[in-house]
């Protein structure tokens, strides 16, 4: 009889749980866990999740011993657990390298020696934690080791290391529109903490965060409405079983400095109350002379187990983010038909120059996340968790807008204004997911709901700092200009101009139809209410609408470790809201649908996890129509592409994180044969990214790291009557940790862009009517930087 055994009613059932986590308390996901019977010597196996849980319930009483093996870690083993009727026994795992018999060991070396494998998502939708082989889709995840190795401060920096994924830089870099599969984000449909709905558009820290999850493509199946570029989840640091004691002191660029804390662990009767906190402090003087960065964080989260099946958890958090002097960004183009093309430089000029940015202005991003969750196991098969998320970000956008004039690099300078000044958020999700059979088919149904409410505010006057030249300069020459007489512009009057209700119900069933062939349905039923609203408080526009997204897998595993899958879906995504600069300003399209199908193949090796995946996607693309100045459907967007992602040890001491995407992203249906079929501005045929960190011979704790971004040509206008060169940045990094006294001091260096290339991040579209009649956008990418870090446990 095996370990496992069905039961009809699972409350009453024991079992055995507990984290996986290496001597420096880093858990590690993907460790193989085994489960043996003392007396029959029956064996179950499990992989830990993403958090280093893993579990195995129900159980019958008995006595069991659990042991632990993960490439690169000496086998651990328990003692005897005598396991008696309904108990829940908890077997924590510290994990010591091979051939030593230290307990105190590198940071997060057990990820390292896992080439940051995580073999599961923290969700998807309503569904809980989901093996990654086993998913449909694919899905790529940003652990938190490599956030800390990599001294990640920001999404952007964070960006390169997930080769699937893209971003749009909107008015500086902070504030960022994510993407996968050559299709832009918007301000929240496509961000989540924890499944529930956030702004993205603001300051995003990423200290507080233990992974990024990124589901690329079509997620209105599973999330609601939502545009095609895919879902981030922002998963926070939680309480740790172990204490967590850790103090960094970092210095970048020129004279940045900063001090970040992180403790955690539990405390109580019987480990009744979780806390996490991180606090980090810092500022100075950035890339450019006498820039000014300030970064403020405090992220608290706590939990209680009021009884052995429930947990109730808290978060809060709030970040502060200032960047003055930071180079703007460039427009180009032209205003009428019958001006001629004013064309970008091919190459980006040299992002430290001071005059491209002023010194006193740029960005100042507050953003506030309050979140309580309740999760509920109701058996060992069933379990219902709730939540709902509070958020409020404060966007103060007074960057350097450097209009170019002429092709050879002229241009006039003035300070952005007329964005929105104050974003609100309230989201929800509650779910229901579980086990059960009908007959010879088993079900793996997860049942919830999921919605926000999202809400805009603008100036009551719009700003005119905007309108006020500074003066004018050339790329060669960049001036650093004074402030308008009037000073910046304040927002001391805003009101509501537009409010976005979204609430679905959604279903997703795994169907196993065998030992080789299974499937997966899934479906969301959505309601989309919109508002918009003058400075008198008077609703002008808006509309109700409904509708159903559908998502349909099949799966054939050819091995246990190998999926082979097909899917198929239809979604519904809100449509975007018009700019104030036209006609309709502040309208909301009707909704858009979007299709796609996508063919995938996953394997995992002992120590490589392969996933690769050819796509199609189609979409409606809104513009503005420049014949008579209104936003409007202009035509459709059809990606097709090939994608690719590689993670673990490839040898004993060399582990490779990479990925690469191909693509087509073409205009269809434009009205207009000059951009029908021309590929979509700013995004490249070709981009990959590649990681390698090798681990000297000279110890346990030295870590070389090289990591390789490459990005194709890219069209710089909607006809693709130039295009940009391709370019690489390629940067080293140093590890090394090494035990000081009771705890371990890690020491990290990272060159990043060591060749000091000069390219632009990101391109934004203009116009695609044919025409060829717009202001383009174009950022700068990050100059050389250097990254500094003392890290110390204690």
């Amino acid at each position: 009889m095996g370990l496992l055994v069905a039961q009809p009613v699972l409350a009453q059932s024991g079992g055995v749980a507990g984290v996986v986590r290496d001597p420096q308390q880093a858990v590690v996901p993907g460790a193989q866990v085994m489960l043996i019977g003392v007396r029959t010597t029956d064996r179950s196996t499990t992989i830990s999740d993403g958090a280093g849980y893993y579990s195995f319930t129900p159980l019958q009483p008995g006595r069991y011993i659990v042991e632990v093996h993960v490439d690169g870690f000496q086998v651990a083993r328990s003692p005897e657990i005598v396991l008696a009727a309904g108990e829940i026994a908890t077997r924590d795992f510290a994990l010591a390298l091979e051939g030593t018999t230290e307990s105190v060991t590198v940071t997060a070396v057990g990820r390292v020696d896992q080439g940051y494998r995580v073999n599961t998502v923290n969700s998807l939708g309503s569904a809980g934690s989901t093996q990654l082989l086993d998913t449909p889709y694919t899905v790529n995840v940003l652990p938190g080791e490599l956030i800390v190795n990599g001294q990640v401060k920001s999404f952007k920096e964070a960006s390169k290391y997930l080769p699937l994924v893209g971003f749009q830089e909107m008015q500086g870099s902070e504030v960022l529109r994510p993407a996968t599969r050559g299709m832009q984000g918007s301000n929240m449909q496509n961000a989540r903490m924890d499944g529930m709905g956030i702004v993205v558009t603001g300051g995003n820290s990423m200290e507080m965060l233990q992974q990024i999850e990124v589901l690329n493509g079509l997620g209105g199946a599973l999330y609601g409405p939502a545009n095609p570029s895919g879902m981030f989840n922002f998963v926070p640091k939680r309480p740790t079983e172990r204490p967590v004691r850790q103090v960094q002191f970092s210095y970048d660029n020129r004279s940045v400095g900063a001090v970040h804390a992180d403790v955690g662990g539990r405390t109580g009767k019987n480990r009744l109350f979780g806390y996490r906190a991180n606090a980090l402090f810092g500022g100075g003087e950035a890339s450019v002379q006498k820039s000014d960065l300030k970064r403020r964080l405090v992220s608290l989260a706590g939990d209680v187990r009021p009884f052995s099946n429930t947990t109730v958890e808290a978060f809060y958090s709030y970040y502060h983010v200032v960047q003055h002097g930071f180079p703007g960004w460039f427009t180009y183009g032209r205003s009428n038909n019958r001006n001629a093309f004013i064309q970008l430089p091919a190459s980006a000029p040299d992002p430290t120059r001071r005059g491209f940015g002023q010194d006193s202005a740029g960005l100042d991003l507050h953003s506030r996340i309050g979140q309580l969750r309740v999760r509920h196991d109701i058996n060992a098969a069933w379990h219902l968790s709730a939540g709902a998320l509070d958020q409020r970000t404060n966007r103060d956008i007074s960057t350097q807008v450097n209009a170019l004039t002429d092709s050879t690099g002229s241009y006039n300078a003035s300070l952005a204004s007329g964005f929105a000044p104050q974003f609100r958020v309230r989201s929800n999700l509650v779910s229901l997911n579980g086990r059960f059979r009908t007959g010879a088919i088993g079900h793996t149904l997860a049942f919830g709901t999921t919605g926000y409410t999202f809400r805009s505010y603008s100036d009551f006057t719009n700003p005119s700092a905007g309108s006020v030249l500074l003066g004018s300069a050339s790329i060669a020459n960049p001036v650093v200009f004074a402030l308008p007489a009037a000073g910046l512009p304040l927002h001391e009057r805003i009101f509501l101009s537009s409010a976005i209700h979204q609430q679905g119900i959604n279903v997703a069933d795994s169907l196993a139809l065998g030992a080789r062939w299974s499937a997966r349905i899934a479906v969301s039923q959505d309601w989309i209410w919109t508002d918009n609203f003058n400075n008198t408080d008077t609703r002008t526009g808006g509309y109700r609408a409904n509708g159903v997204s559908p998502l349909a897998s099949l799966l054939f595993k050819p091995a246990g470790n190998m999926t082979v899958y097909g899917t198929y879906g239809s979604s519904l995504q809100q449509g975007d809201v018009a700019p104030g600069t036209v006609a309709n300003a502040g309208e909301a399209l009707p909704p858009y649908r979007t299709t796609q199908a996508e063919v995938g193949y996953k394997v995992a090796f002992r120590g490589l996890d392969l996933s690769t995946a050819v796509f199609r996607l189609d979409r409606p693309f809104a513009t503005i129509d420049t014949l008579d100045n209104v936003f409007t459907i202009s035509g459709d967007q059809v990606n097709y592409g090939l994608e690719a992602m590689l993670t673990g040890r490839v040898a004993d001491r060399l582990v490779l994180y990479g990925g690469l995407t191909v693509l087509n992203p073409s205009l269809t249906k434009t009205g207009n044969a000059t951009t029908d079929g021309k590929q979509f501005v700013g995004i490249p045929v070709f981009k990959s990214n590649l990681l390698t960190e090798y681990r000297l011979p000279v110890g346990a704790g030295t870590f070389v790291s090289l990591n390789w971004q490459s990005v194709g040509r890219r069209p710089i206008d909607d006809i693709n009557s130039t295009w940009t060169p391709a370019h690489n940045v390629v940067d080293l990094g140093m590890r090394y940790a090494h035990p000081l006294m009771s705890t371990v001091a890690t020491w990290r260096f990272n060159v990043n862009n060591i060749a000091d290339v000069h390219y632009w991040s990101t391109l934004g579209p203009g116009n695609i009517t044919g025409t060829n009649v717009g202001s383009y956008t174009a950022h700068m990418g990050a100059p050389r930087t250097i990254a500094a870090s003392m890290e110390f446990g204690f």
